[in-house]
Parts: structure tokens; sequence; C-alpha cells
């Protein structure tokens, strides 16, 4: 953020994923890692919630973005328990659409800072290719190109597996730059494009929903939703997910203890 010229000293360390959008995938058991440069393939380490940081943010605009991750947290902790509980009458959640997109932004930017980008073995060098353009970004929503942003990748009656993870894949140009983020939230699949919107080169995103407006979320006994709010002018499709059964977790992962 130094290009705005308004940092204030000292470099503070900053969670390459919000503390607290951690607590609420452990829930009660622990957070692990995995796909990072400094470990094997397959492998996964559990880490405590303090050990993801790096100093990366002045002590000004860590306080500043705060705000967005509280957001961030009261959306990934509404879609949990609005997944996986059916609470037998309808509960709702707001949350804006350009926190999530600037906080899914302001992430992989510190993992690529921090050098915990990978694909395969191979560590990326983090440079976006919009580099230029990721301050403004983060600062001013209506500083994304046009049609940037966040897209759901799933169609109706696709099948999801509700999982409490959050898993982030750059997508690369030529130059080897970073020019999206594939994003599974608790199973939802979405692409964040960070330039503007070229049909030819992102075909797949001609059917996709664009920033969606909610998640409706329906169980036996009730239904319930979390509303999506977007300054940009547009209509908004939803998305609607029917609760179908319990799977166990040891047909999910057959190693699962």
């Amino acid at each position: 953020m130094k290009e705005l010229g308004s940092c204030v000293g000292p470099i503070s360390g900053e969670h390459l994923i919000s503390e607290s959008v951690i607590e609420v995938l452990k829930g009660d058991g622990g957070f692990s890692i995995s796909g990072v440069p400094w470990l094997d393939k397959g492998e996964e380490k559990i880490l405590g919630a303090q050990s993801l940081r790096a100093n990366c943010l002045c002590t000004k605009h860590n306080s500043a973005l705060s705000p967005i991750d509280s957001a961030v947290r009261h959306f990934f902790a509404s879609l949990k328990s609005y997944l996986e509980v059916d609470a037998g009458e309808p509960r709702m959640a707001l949350i804006s659409g350009h926190d999530l997109e600037v906080w899914l932004l302001k992430t992989a930017k510190a993992l690529a800072v921090s050098g915990n980008l990978a694909r395969g073995d191979e560590k990326l060098s983090g440079a976006f290719a919009q580099d230029h353009m990721v301050v403004a970004m983060l600062d001013d929503p209506t500083a994304w190109p046009d049609r940037a942003g966040l897209y759901c990748l799933m169609s109706e009656g696709d099948m999801i597996v509700n999982h409490s993870r959050f898993q982030l894949v750059p997508w690369l140009n030529e130059a080897e730059e970073i020019v999206a983020l594939q994003v599974s939230i608790l199973g939802f699949i979405f692409l964040l494009l960070l330039e503007k919107l070229d049909i030819e080169k992102y075909p797949l995103l001609a059917a996709a929903k664009y920033r969606p407006s909610r998640i409706e979320i329906r169980h036996p006994a009730s239904e319930s939703w979390i509303s999506i709010s977007w300054q940009d002018g547009r209509e908004h499709d939803a998305l609607k997910v029917e609760f179908v059964q319990n799977v166990p977790l040891d047909q999910i992962l057959p190693e699962a203890r």
C-alpha cells in the first residue's frame, strides 16, 4: 500500500489468512495447511493461527483493513452454520460483496509477497498481471476493471460436498503473472477475475454467475440465505443450494479416523 503515500510505521504482522476466519474453519479441531512451497507435495501441517503471519502491512493499513476481516468472518461463520445446521426457522445474513472480493485479493497478495504461492513443486514469483492496479482495487471497489470480480463456477443441479476448507489456486498468463484466483469456500467454487473480462480467454465465464446476489440454502425444515450487496448498478442472480444428505466423514476421506 506504500504507493498511496499514507503509510504509518512500523510494519506489522498480517495474518495471511484472517485469524477470525481460521477460527471459524477449524471449529473444535485444528487448522492444517498444504500446497505451500515449504511443504512436500501432498503434505499437510497443522498450524496455530498465529503461525500464518508476514510483515507486509504498516500499522495504519493493517488497522484500516481489519473491518473487512470482520465482515468476511461473518460470511464464513454464517455460511458454515447455514450449511451444517437445519435450524427449523429462517436465518438471514448480509455482507458486502466488495468486501469479500477485497479480502480475497488481500489474502492472495499477502500470500504472494510472503512467498507462499506455488504451482505443483514450483514456487511462484507472486507477480500479478494487474500489479499496477492492485492497490487501487484494494482501496476502491469502483477501480476494478469492467466485469472483473467474483464469478460462481457451479451450475444449477451440481452436487457439492460441504467441508470446512478454504482453497485458493492462482491462474497464470503466459508471462507467469496471476490473472485470476480459483477459490473454494466450504465447497462453493468461485473465480476471482482480476482483469477485464475477455470471453475468448475465459469461455467458462460465459455461463457463470457474476457477483451472485445471495446464497440460498434450503434444508427440510428451514430455508436460510446470505444476501450479498453490490454497488455496481447491475442485476445479479442468486445461488440456490438444497440439502440432500449427510455423508459420513470416512466416505469423503477414506483415511480419516
